[in-house]
């Protein structure tokens, strides 16, 4: 028998545990793959390249996600090359030199990546349509024809994971040759060392924590803020590093602490078979550690990613209803010719009727003051005034009758960006100015909103109708006209959109909610698209490194629970026992990573002023409920080790 039908025959009999391993492998290549053959698709690159250029943001994420599949690759490779270091000790007594042993894990590692690229190409073909009808409906784009197969990502899949395979082949050989013979036989009786519980540094990590949670956790605009005092930079730079060396902590004393303490506890600790899932998770914690604290953190950031991504994907609608608040709006040209060409276009499409036109009038007015801390432009270019009425038309129209004013004379309403917060637009409240038109009047600032009812005019200024018409006497006031048209179902005017931007001249300033919307949810749709398959592939991986984890300690746990058996102990017992001790190790890095990407979140939503409950949810949920599968496979897996099938 050859080496080459030797690991065959391995990785026939030993199939079973390669098989998350090499699925998760399958996984990552049809995912590498399928971004690459998005990224190369001309017909799919071209219809997004039309709101911004995203196709760079494919080969961005493809980079990012070999480099983590690499490393999961790497790592787990290490890991069945340690587990088997016992056989491979039985190979040198039987006299297969380091050399030909290195030779046929280099055929097994070989002939599994070769298995896992060939199925990964091939399912990643026949989803590719799935994916790209995935990503068209995230980004409102109507569903294309066929989708092209492209040689150059085989090409590339191949030569990629080719260099892993032998990189992981080359790993595995550097283990064989620095481990002597007595090590091969004896490395599944080393244990890692408990650190012992210290109080002091149990302590610190939940203030760190807290540390961290209570400056996320609270409002930009309160005066005691601490997000104020430390400036945002400096405040993310001290939550980073307060809750990564807090969890470090954490994991590493605090929760062996607590376990010292309920082993302290004599009723808790001798009931039942306690005193047995107790002292084994103390070790199983401490061995485990390093891996617990980098997913925790990892399964934080991914959480917070997807979270934040999928927030700003689900409120796009608000978003581009702020920045273009009526379908279309353009500065009215003085050729009434082809503003009836206009509004003829405009009511063109009976599939998009027109729900209203409105014509409305601002005039550019300069003030005697110096400029306001918190409007967007030097207001002695001119402030833009718009009548009382015209306004409360408009807003009326556009069903945001909470945006309605009434003002006495020399009040005024300010509107401005809604980039500024309630804080902000407060110390506007109060403020004098004297415009240079006829009567010089003064007028003070009574109110300030945000959201324009005009997308292209920020920072407008309501004035009463009497003072708005006695700045109209007044000819040397420039005077700004503007048409605001809404039609019905205007995400999906993307045709209408079209016409209407051929006949509107440049200097008419079109600004369309169509195209608005379509650039945000493309920039989000994308960018969701790209983390939430990342984010499945770091799932996988994970959930993998600690299934791998715990299958390597059920071998070396096999005589242990083979004396419990004896001891009297049934399979009912033993799962029981099993669950309680891996519902813990599962837990630890969920909870953590879910517990700190919410206070992330809530942050980032003071910041963004973005609610970001519902997508959270969802996403969390979804995230929880693949660990809860990983959770019962490796239940399973444990307890068939160490007890056997049924």
């Amino acid at each position: 028998m050859t080496l080459f039908d030797l690991a065959k025959k391995n990785i026939r009999h030993n199939f079973v545990h390669y098989f998350l391993y090499f699925a998760s492998m399958i996984f990552s290549i049809m995912i590498y793959f399928t971004f690459l053959v998005l990224s190369k698709d001309p017909s799919v690159v071209e219809r997004i390249d039309k709101s911004t250029k995203l196709s760079t943001a494919f080969s961005t994420s493809s980079i990012i996600l070999l480099i983590f599949v690499a490393i999961f690759i790497l790592y787990s490779n290490n890991f069945f090359t340690r587990k088997r270091k016992k056989e491979i000790g039985l190979y040198s007594l039987l006299g297969l030199r380091k050399k030909e042993i290195g030779r046929m894990l280099f055929y097994e590692n070989f002939l599994m990546g070769l298995g896992a690229l060939v199925v990964g190409i091939l399912a990643g073909t026949l989803l590719s349509k799935i994916f790209v009808t995935i990503l068209l409906n995230l980004i409102n784009i109507e569903n294309i024809g066929g989708f092209a197969f492209s040689w150059d990502a085989v090409i590339q899949t191949s030569i990629v994971f080719l260099i892993i395979t032998l990189f992981t082949s080359f790993s595995g050989y550097r283990i064989i040759y620095r481990t002597t013979l007595l090590d091969l036989f004896h490395s599944e009786a080393k244990r890692e060392k408990s650190p012992k519980p210290s109080f002091i540094l149990a302590l610190l990590s939940l203030l760190l924590i807290a540390l961290g949670y209570t400056i996320a956790g609270q409002p930009l605009e309160s005066k005691g803020s601490i997000w104020i005092k430390l400036g945002l930079p400096v405040g993310a730079l001290v939550i980073l590093a307060s809750v990564i060396i807090g969890t470090a902590l954490f994991i590493t004393f605090f929760l062996p602490y607590l376990l010292a303490k309920l082993r302290n506890n004599k009723k808790l600790f001798y009931k039942g078979s306690n005193i047995i899932s107790t002292s084994q998770l103390t070790f199983r914690i401490s061995s485990n550690a390093k891996t617990l604290i980098v997913i925790s953190i990892l399964s934080a950031t991914t959480l917070s990613v997807i979270g934040t991504i999928s927030s700003i994907y689900y409120q796009a609608n608000k978003s581009a209803g702020t920045t273009a608040p009526s379908s279309f709006e353009y500065v009215i040209p003085k050729d009434a010719k082809t503003n009836n060409t206009i509004l003829k276009t405009a009511e063109s499409d009976p599939e998009h009727p027109v729900e209203f036109k409105e014509e409305s009038t601002y005039y550019i007015v300069k003030a005697k003051e110096t400029d306001p801390d918190f409007i967007e432009y030097s207001i002695n270019e001119g402030f833009p005034v718009i009548s009382e009425s015209d306004y409360n038309e408009l807003v009326k129209k556009q069903e945001t009758p909470e945006n309605i004013v009434q003002l006495k004379d020399n009040q005024a309403q300010m509107v401005l960006s809604f980039t500024y917060d309630e804080r902000s637009r407060n110390q506007m409240v109060g403020e004098k100015y004297t415009l240079a038109s006829p009567g010089s009047p003064t007028v003070q600032i009574k109110s300030v909103v945000q959201d324009s009812p005009l997308g292209n005019v920020q920072g407008l200024l309501v004035m009463t109708d009497k003072q708005v018409a006695q700045i109209a006497t007044d000819k040397n006031i420039p005077s700004v006209n503007l048409e605001s048209i809404s039609i019905k179902n205007p995400k999906k005017a993307q045709e209408l959109n079209e016409k209407l931007q051929a006949v509107v001249p440049k200097d008419s300033m079109l600004l369309s909610y169509t195209a608005t919307y379509q650039e945000i949810i493309t920039v989000t749709g994308v960018l969701l698209f790209i983390g939430m398959f990342i984010g499945f592939v770091f799932l996988a991986a994970t959930g993998s490194i600690i299934y791998f984890k715990q299958l390597t300690e059920a071998y070396n746990d096999i005589g242990t629970f083979d004396i419990l058996q004896k001891i009297g102990l049934n399979r009912k017992d033993i799962r029981k026992t099993l669950a309680k001790q891996l519902l813990v190790v599962f837990l630890i890095p969920l909870v953590i990573g879910i517990l700190h990407s919410s206070f992330a979140l809530i942050g980032l939503s003071h910041m963004l002023a973005l609610d970001l409950t519902m997508p959270v949810i969802i996403s969390t949920g979804i995230y929880t409920l693949m660990y809860i599968v990983y959770y019962f496979l490796t239940l399973n897996s444990y307890t068939n080790i160490v007890v056997g099938k049924k």
